[in-house]
């Protein structure tokens, strides 16, 4: 077994994740992050289309299914991401903290997406139901005789048009029930949207927060390294403090020796010279 499926095998045993599982993890969370980053743009298309001849319910219908199936793709890719966190190899920390990067800046776009579509949508929403307010009813009929001779053909003229009237209404009242239905899914889908959105928010704090937390981790490490680089730098100080004072010791012993032969050596001329006399 060569070190490095040693180094893999220690990494599974000790509950981490292997080299291997991290760089296949890795793949799939940089194509998520692509399909979310494409789905954002076409969602972005589609919200371009709203109030323009090209808007219909079904145009929203679609929006919403994508915007469902990108919010899950989200929340996968974020347990995908803790996963890959697990990994504390240090020679993968930069491929580890582009694809946090990567998956930080999609979920941005598609966050913006969200709220945008949201705000348009209730916009329009508001403004149907002002509308359906607005609406004029039928005006009423006034029930006039014009003469005994004209009694018959008003009564027919008049049920013609109680009939006419009546149908009206009805096909009315079926249109606003059929819009009402329309507003009120719409509504429901709001209220999806909007959960969705506190959901991306809930993953956007706890990613910010475990970037955060590598941040200090690293800190900590630089910190490390500054502090012992501060000890090796003062033990060297010291050691040529250290080397400094033995030479200033050596040199005051060279010239007090030096001082004390001169004085020897002075006095035992002065002895010689008083023993010759």
């Amino acid at each position: 077994m060569d070190l490095q499926h040693m180094e893999n095998g220690i990494g599974a045993n000790s509950g981490g994740l292997s080299e291997i599982d991290f760089q296949r993890l890795a793949q799939t969370i940089a194509t998520s992050i692509q399909k979310i980053l494409q789905n954002v743009s076409t969602m972005q298309r589609m919200v371009n289309q709203f109030n323009t001849p090209q808007d219909s319910p079904d145009l929203k219908k679609q929006l919403h299914q994508i915007m469902t199936y990108t919010h899950q793709l989200v929340s996968d890719t974020n347990n995908q991401i803790k996963e890959v966190d697990k990994c504390k190899e240090r020679h993968l920390k930069i491929q580890r903290d582009r694809l946090v990067d990567e998956f930080t800046s999609a979920l941005t776009a598609f966050q913006a997406l969200q709220r945008k579509t949201v705000d348009i949508e209730k916009n329009a929403i508001r403004q149907a139901r002002a509308n359906s307010y607005n609406i004029a009813k039928p005006p009423g009929s006034n029930n006039r005789s014009n003469g005994s001779g004209n009694s018959n053909n008003g009564s027919f003229f008049e049920d013609n048009f109680l009939s006419r009237k009546s149908n009206q209404q009805q096909q009315t009242q079926m249109q606003e029930e059929v819009d009402l239905q329309a507003l009120e899914e719409q509504e429901r889908a709001i209220r999806e949207l909007e959960e969705n959105i506190v959901g991306v928010n809930e993953i956007y704090k706890k990613l910010g927060a475990m970037v955060y937390e590598q941040g200090l981790t690293v800190d900590s490490i630089e910190s490390s390294v500054e502090q012992t680089s501060v000890f090796v730098s003062q033990g060297a100080d010291n050691l040529r403090k250290a080397s400094s004072y033995k030479n200033k010791i050596r040199k005051k012993k060279i010239i007090l020796f030096g001082v004390l032969s001169a004085v020897l050596l002075v006095v035992i001329l002065i002895l010689v010279f008083e023993f010759r006399n």
